[in-house]
């Protein structure tokens, strides 16, 4: 088996609430702390997984976590984040000293966001916007990345979602991927789907078990 070229680093984080919606305001507050990162496409930023506390807010759990994903030969550049003071939307978080996690390849991947930028727009002339045209064109497009890449998979769209990129909303939707090869599980994860990857979008982890 070939040797792993990207690997997952953990910082635990520790602080009290961070908003619900922030992917933007992370990469923001990353790029501060690491300017490597600004501007960067070989990073991925996972959001952090956090209880909900209110419809706009997230409780940060004992054992929170930031994620990214990166070349093995970045990581030193990112080390520079243990020990740093994020200020995530006005929410200070505390970043300690990461673990390596090496990709694991898994049949079945999910990414909670994927955006993907749609030439021609997706409204007719004077109407609002269109669901389910954009749902098509969307698939279709994740479906040409997916070939492009030479990757062999089945998609699934799990739900709309969006992301607030300074004031602008940006919409995407969660997708699944199936019927994947050790290999090409793993390409998937290091390439991901759509743009903002740096943001929390399309980035690819194993599917959670059912039940």
């Amino acid at each position: 088996m070939n040797e792993p070229t990207h690997v997952d680093l953990r910082f635990p984080v520790r602080g009290a609430t961070i908003p619900r919606d922030h992917g933007y305001q992370l990469y923001g507050a990353i790029s501060r702390a690491v300017p490597d990162v600004h501007g960067a496409d070989w990073v991925g930023v996972h959001t952090i997984a956090a209880r909900l506390a209110g419809p706009d807010m997230l409780s940060l759990q004992p054992q929170g976590a930031l994620r990214l994903r990166t070349p093995i030969a970045r990581i030193q550049q990112l080390l520079r984040l243990a020990g740093q003071q994020l200020d995530i939307g006005g929410h200070t978080v505390s970043v300690g000293a990461p673990s390596i996690h090496v990709l694991e390849p898994a049949d079945v991947l999910d990414a909670s966001l994927v955006v993907i930028k749609l030439t021609g727009g997706v409204k007719e002339e004077g109407s609002a916007f269109d669901v389910e045209r954009f749902r098509a064109r969307f698939l279709a497009e994740a479906e040409r990345q997916l070939q492009r890449h030479g990757i062999a998979g089945t998609i699934e769209i799990r739900g709309r979602r969006s992301l607030r990129v300074g004031g602008r909303r940006v919409i995407g939707h969660a997708l699944r991927v199936g019927g994947l090869s050790a290999e090409h599980s793993l390409l998937l994860q290091v390439v991901g789907l759509g743009g903002k990857r740096t943001m929390g979008c399309g980035i690819f982890r194993p599917a959670r078990p059912r039940g």
